[in-house]
């Protein structure tokens, strides 16, 4: 009898000590998913799985971290298995749909995006990803719905803007494109395709001196932005 319980006591011991070491991983590996160090936070949170493999939040900042490294089926797999352990977490369906929307598997990406609208309706990033969906599946009205969702959502957000005044220019609405992207430029985005979709927006309306000023502005950001750099030059002389 004694000895069964000296068994006993060893194997809690063990689970104890099993259990701090899971933690202690987790806690390192979430460290350095936030520090950007991806591929370190893959190993330590890897290492939570061997002590245990049912941790919710292992397996989330393990796609995470794959998807940062901008490997997709891993960070789905990831995922999907972090779905089923937490199927109230919509952060974990807008992730995951992220992961399929690179996959190519869009379907699957607005099953898992609407998923999340559903428990949380106000978060811009989703309606983004559902833009970056439907765009793909060239159903541009219900981009452009949820792209003017996000941007209701998320004003401060040049990203979204710019991908709402592009779908403009797809659609050859030059001065809804003009309106949206002036809101963006105005936020002073470090990132020249926007003053260049701005330059490009003015120059269909046949606003040369504007494209211009946006053309030249788009290669003040970045000098080896070839793009710009052709479009200034077709314009010169207009």
């Amino acid at each position: 009898m004694k000895q069964n319980n000296v068994f006993l006591f060893v194997f809690l011991l063990l689970l104890i000590s099993l259990n701090i070491f899971a933690d202690s991983l987790l806690e390192q590996g979430i460290k350095e998913y936030n520090r950007n160090n991806y591929n370190a936070a893959i190993d330590y949170l890897t290492g939570v799985l061997v002590a245990d493999e049912d941790n919710f939040s292992a397996h989330y900042y393990l796609g995470l971290s794959y998807l940062k490294i901008n490997e997709y089926e891993l960070a789905r797999n990831s995922l999907e298995i972090a779905r089923q352990l937490s199927p109230g977490h919509y952060k974990v369906y807008l992730n995951l749909g992220r992961a399929y929307y690179n996959l190519k598997e869009y379907q699957e990406a607005l099953a898992v995006l609407q998923e999340a609208e559903i428990i949380e309706p106000n978060d811009a990033q989703i309606y983004n990803v559902q833009g970056l969906v439907y765009m793909d599946l060239k159903d541009y009205e219900k981009a452009i719905e949820n792209y003017k969702r996000a941007a209701d959502l998320n004003p401060g957000n040049y990203y979204v803007l710019n991908n709402l005044g592009y779908l403009y220019i797809l659609n050859n609405r030059y001065d809804e494109a003009r309106d949206v992207l002036e809101k963006a430029v105005n936020l002073n985005p470090p990132v020249a395709y926007i003053y260049n979709n701005l330059a490009i927006s003015y120059e269909n309306l046949r606003e040369y001196e504007k494209a211009r000023q946006y053309y030249q502005k788009a290669l003040e950001v970045d000098p080896g932005y070839e793009k710009a750099r052709i479009n200034l030059e077709r314009i010169k002389d207009l």
